[in-house]
């Protein structure tokens, strides 16, 4: 199988040789045909630096200067794609000790995300602290609101950080426009709308304390106002 793996990446210079040696021993170890292009989103460490530390003729680093956000980015990246499989990633390895389970359903199956809404799932943090309450319950309002409008059938996750699919004429056709964090939908709407199958992949999991949103941020109107611009194209 070939496979293109998409890696953005911001503020991740402690952790970036590491999670690149982890995943290159799976891909060796499940004979993959690889291409991982790294996404350096204007990160303000060394981030940077390390990547090109990496000397592997199948990675490709795309830079950039400032921060454009993580869906403009992968859209970006997606554009010099030339694998049909494509494996999205996030820089920590996010549930990747179920990334071999995706690849397999993805032989069936045209888009395979990572579920954490699931009847199987389990939570496993015991030690939550203020952030992650309120993180975790922002992030159920408006899954339930996204659910409720575009109906993508994945009982409002759309923001869990692995996801594999397969690409085809279609696909490069369409016009995605996120640049903050809902590319996932637009990527789960087209593969509903066009009917292909789609595969949810319950995990184990705990809610990060890392994140690049902050609760309090002014930011965060500009997110809201990109979520009602999709909200709004739902039937385009």
């Amino acid at each position: 199988m070939k496979i293109t793996f998409i890696v953005p990446c911001f503020n991740a210079d402690k952790i970036i040789i590491k999670n690149y040696k982890k995943l290159n021993n799976f891909i060796k170890k499940h004979k993959i045909k690889k291409k991982v292009i790294y996404i350096n989103d204007g990160s303000q460490d060394n981030t940077l630096k390390k990547l090109k530390e990496i000397k592997d003729k199948d990675v490709k680093i795309l830079n950039n200067k400032n921060n454009l956000g993580k869906s403009k980015s992968i859209i970006n990246a997606l554009k010099i794609v030339k694998t049909k499989n494509v494996v999205l990633i996030d820089c920590d390895l996010p549930y990747f000790k179920y990334l071999k389970k995706v690849l397999d359903y993805l032989k069936e199956f045209n888009l395979v995300i990572v579920n954490r809404k699931l009847k199987e799932n389990s939570e496993v943090d015991t030690n939550k602290n203020l952030y992650k309450i309120l993180r975790n319950l922002i992030s159920n309002f408006l899954g339930k609101i996204i659910e409720n409008r575009l109906k993508l059938g994945v009982k409002g996750d759309t923001q869990a950080g692995l996801k594999a699919f397969r690409i085809n004429d279609d696909f490069k056709k369409n016009k995605f426009f996120s640049k903050y964090f809902f590319f996932d939908i637009e990527l789960i709407n087209f593969f509903k709308k066009k009917g292909f199958k789609i595969k949810l992949v319950p995990v184990r999991f705990k809610i990060s304390d890392q994140s690049s949103i902050k609760l309090f941020s002014f930011k965060n109107f500009k997110i809201i106002f990109e979520l009602l611009k999709i909200l709004k194209k739902k039937n385009n």
